[in-house]
């Protein structure tokens, strides 16, 4: 409405005047209307441009569940947090985690070649962050597992999804940490621009975190940081300790086996029955086998199981092996039995 009557003020403005003598005012008049129509109060659609406040919100992204934060951390999460989030100043910390907590991340990918994360900032695109640490080689690897599989402890632990920081030692003792002890072993980077060698951003800090709660709850992604699946490493664990305690270590020592006295005759002198079961050059093989001296050896040296239950794992084993055991001696102590006419049946088959 005040556009049309700007404009209709202009037509009688100028009806009225000289054009030559009245230039000014109609340059005065025009440069009116063109500031009304310039005015945003003639634009209802019009919304002035606001900077983006806080990041992007993402839907379904992975989120920062830990209610101790980055306190109480177990090893080896605790240095691994230390080391990347030392240098970041509290307020950048805190809103680091925020954008943990939020679900900010895209994607984390954590393998043997480091850690790859997608973090939805304030851009339409997702930065892109990556977490390197130096990788030990082949031959270092295959030294640390031959020194573990000399103890079963690391293997039993391992095994049992626990992590003592025990584990270091065969590390140290190559001169090697499994956990990086400075920033010269751990690259960060991120395209946000603001990450710097000495100084990370608030991306990075983010994705810091979110490693830290998986190491919390897979601590053999320690492993994997370093350049060895954690899984691989347990193979590679157990297929050493079989090898290194063939025919050296037992759960016990056997027991010396008593001389019965009998001895089997010549092999000429049963060719005839050799192939039969329960023959005469078998005449002791009816008796019984000895007891074993220690029961359930292995279940005890494996120690407590670390699966919860109304029964201990252990003992429930344990008696299916008796079980099992003494069904194994019924049959064979009723093959054992087996009447002379059902041994001349098999003969006249064999005939």
């Amino acid at each position: 409405m005040q556009l049309n009557a700007e404009r209709d003020a202009l037509a009688e403005s100028l009806a009225k005047s000289d054009f030559v003598s009245d230039v000014p005012e109609i340059i005065n008049t025009v440069s009116v209307g063109l500031r009304a129509i310039a005015t945003p109060s003639f634009a209802p659609n019009f919304r002035a441009q606001r900077r983006q406040e806080g990041p992007r919100r993402l839907k379904h992204g992975i989120r920062f569940r830990r209610k101790e934060n980055l306190d109480a951390l177990p090893w080896p999460a605790a240095p691994w947090t230390t080391l990347l989030c030392e240098s970041a100043p509290q307020g950048l910390l805190d809103e680091a985690l925020d954008y943990a907590r939020q679900g900010q991340t895209a994607s984390l990918i954590i393998t043997a070649h480091g850690v790859e994360a997608a973090v939805q900032g304030r851009e339409p695109r997702a930065y892109q962050v990556r977490i390197d640490a130096d990788v030990f080689s082949g031959s270092d690897w295959e030294r640390v597992v031959q020194i573990m599989a000399r103890e079963a402890l690391y293997s039993a632990k391992l095994l049992a999804g626990e992590m003592p920081p025990q584990v270091e030692a065969p590390f140290q003792s190559l001169g090697l940490t499994l956990v990086p002890t400075s920033m010269k072993e751990v690259r960060c980077t991120c395209n946000c621009g603001q990450c710097t060698p000495t100084a990370s951003c608030k991306h990075v800090v983010c994705v810091a975190a979110l490693l830290a709660e998986r190491l919390a709850g897979d601590p053999l992604l320690a492993f994997t940081l370093r350049g060895l699946d954690g899984q691989k490493l347990l193979e590679r664990l157990q297929e050493a300790r079989a090898i290194a305690t063939r025919g050296i270590a037992r759960a016990h020592s056997m027991p010396p086996i008593a001389d019965s006295g009998t001895h089997a005759p010549p092999i000429d002198a049963c060719l005839a029955h050799f192939w039969r079961p329960l023959g005469e050059c078998t005449p002791d093989s009816t008796e019984s086998l000895p007891e074993p001296f220690a029961a359930h050896a292995l279940l005890k040296r494996l120690g407590q199981s670390p699966l919860g239950g109304k029964f201990p794992l252990v003992g429930l084993l344990a008696s299916i092996y008796e079980s099992i055991a003494l069904e194994g001696q019924k049959l064979r102590d009723e093959e054992g039995a087996l009447p002379d006419a059902a041994l001349n049946d098999d003969s006249s088959l064999d005939d």
